[in-house]
């Protein structure tokens, strides 16, 4: 409440002479007042009676009764009324004026002594009035203006649809004081409404409650795009619900309207008949209005996370798939090409030994060293598919080996940091890091011109923290195209797949930094056996 003048104690005697002396002649006065009133401003009987009652004929028995405080409060509730019935406060400046000027005549008879000082008093209880009224106006404008704030940050802070809708009637209701808040949203397959929040009802909805668009209360609303009220409840001879009835004497409710359409209905209550005026007319609307279109946000925002959702899952199983795609793969390499190469080698070298012609012998010597070479080259990619030393002996191996093969390959010089502490992580979590290791040496060797690079790996309690760090030239702006690289939003979907997070730094000229941090999980379950396959793909044939 905006904080007013008191009236001066040194007037209010004489204003309570003033009102006692007049009293009499109030009802004159005022029919008069009323006639100039209506000629000039033309309000009608609503308004006027508001109006009427911020006079001094109104306060005349508070004045007798040394009440100022309780006329300053119908001041401020009268202030409050006009403002809501949208009447300006220079018309209600203008009102007090012409009552004073009405007051004047008889005042020169009843106080011919002290006409000046009489007339002066009324002069200052208008004046104190009108800063009490200009108040209440101030008051109810900055309510309006706060509940649409406030739904703007229910907007933003709220985590989805249920959240907003109970944050919208809960400022609803409490913005004009309303026992009871409804939120109806359109079930556009069927043609009904349905309850979708509600504040103050204290019943169980049941499932199958719906509201037939064009019937009762909030279905008219619904189908006319028009708000709507009951006065009383009691009286409504329509569709209405025996449990609002219960609940609520009068009823306000407007549609929510996004690009035209209705998509729900807003309804709230009260424990007693209230009228709303045309400003609660026009804020119940904005109110509406600005639902509507959170709602509409909300939606979007849920079905984008959905999908969202649903996106990062397809790429987990893509994944996933990938993972087991590479393996059949290898083992398909490993268990029939690599064979048959083994088999051909074995018939070239029986060859070799039974061919005593040089020139032939030395053709196929020649053949034996391709398909060496070949087999070679099979292991290697064997291993980038479905490296056997991750399996068998952990990350901290892989790693190791990893930055050693990258090292004799690129000619870069590579160092691996690993704490004492790594151990065995969960088999998912192994695999992950071991491919975003693999991809950050990938894009180092391809990309970085880099003459260092350095892998680190540490844990701390339950997470795993990896960086891959080198000296080259930075990632380079592209021109036209600001999106990452599919290695790096690859790396950082597989780090996000493990709830762990990611960053990549880098500057020109500056190197690359890549810091990720997983979950560690329950360590793999390792069964021990001699690494048959690793040595076999070690050896290599004569």
């Amino acid at each position: 409440m905006t904080a007013v003048p008191p009236f001066k104690e040194s007037s209010r005697e004489l204003i309570a002479e003033v009102a006692r002396a007049l009293e009499p002649y109030f009802p004159d006065i005022t029919n008069k007042w009323r006639e100039q009133l209506t000629r000039e401003f033309g309000f009608d009987g609503r308004t006027l009676a508001a109006v009427e009652r911020l006079t001094l004929a109104a306060g005349c028995s508070y004045f007798c009764h040394n009440d100022y405080p309780g006329f300053q409060e119908n001041l401020q509730y009268f202030g409050t009324r006009l403002s809501k019935l949208q009447v300006d406060t220079r018309a209600v400046a203008r009102a007090l004026e012409l009552y004073q000027s009405c007051c004047e005549p008889y005042i020169a008879g009843l106080f011919p002594d002290r006409e000046a000082e009489a007339k002066a008093a009324l002069e200052m209880l208008s004046s104190v009035s009108f800063v009490i009224i200009s108040g209440a106006y101030f008051d109810s404008k900055t309510l309006e203006s706060s509940a649409l704030l406030r739904l703007l940050d229910a907007e933003l802070v709220s985590a989805d649809l249920v959240a907003l809708l109970g944050k919208v009637l809960d400022i609803t209701t409490q913005t004009f004081q309303a026992s009871l808040g409804i939120i109806l949203l359109c079930d556009s397959e069927n043609g009904v409404l349905r309850i979708s929040a509600s504040v103050g009802l204290d019943m169980t909805v049941p499932d199958d409650f719906k509201v037939e668009l064009g019937s009762g209360f909030s279905g008219k609303i619904a189908k006319s795009g028009e708000p709507g009220m009951i006065l009383d409840t009691n009286a409504d001879t329509g569709a209405l619900r025996p449990m609002i009835r219960i609940k609520a004497k009068s009823l306000w409710g407007v549609p929510l309207k996004a690009d035209g359409e209705t998509i729900g209905v807003m309804v709230i209550g009260f424990p007693k008949p209230y009228e709303w005026l045309p400003t609660e007319r026009e804020l119940m609307r904005a109110i509406g209005d600005r639902t509507a279109l959170a709602i509409e946000r909300a939606r979007m925002t849920d079905a984008l996370r959905e999908r969202e959702q649903r996106i990062a899952e397809l790429s987990g199983h893509l994944l996933r798939v990938q993972e087991e795609e590479r393996k059949r793969i290898s083992r398909e390499l490993h268990d029939e090409t690599g064979q048959a190469l083994m088999v051909i080698r074995l018939y070239l070298g029986m060859m070799e030994t039974g061919i005593t012609a040089k020139n032939v012998r030395g053709k196929i010597r020649e053949t034996v060293d391709v398909v060496d070479r070949t087999i070679e080259g099979i292991r290697r990619i064997i291993g980038k598919l479905s490296p056997l030393v991750l399996q068998e002996l952990g990350l901290v191996a892989a790693v190791r080996k990893e930055a050693k093969d990258f090292a004799r390959n690129t000619g870069v010089k590579a160092r691996v940091l690993i704490a004492d502490d790594v151990g065995r992580l969960a088999s998912g979590t192994e695999q992950a890091i071991y491919r975003v290791v693999q991809e950050a040496l990938h894009n180092v060797a391809k990309h970085a011109h880099a003459k260092n690079v350095t892998v680190q790996v540490e844990r701390a309690d339950a997470l795993v923290q990896v960086i891959v760090e080198d000296d080259g030239v930075g990632i380079q702006a592209r021109s036209g195209n600001s999106r990452e690289s599919f290695g790096l939003a690859g790396i950082k979907e597989r780090i996000a797949m493990l709830g762990g997070i990611s960053r990549v730094i880098s500057a020109k000229g500056k190197g690359t930094r890549i810091e990720i941090s997983v979950p560690a999980g329950e360590a793999t379950q390792v069964v021990e056996r001699p690494l048959a396959q690793a040595a076999h793909a070690a050896q290599r044939p004569n």
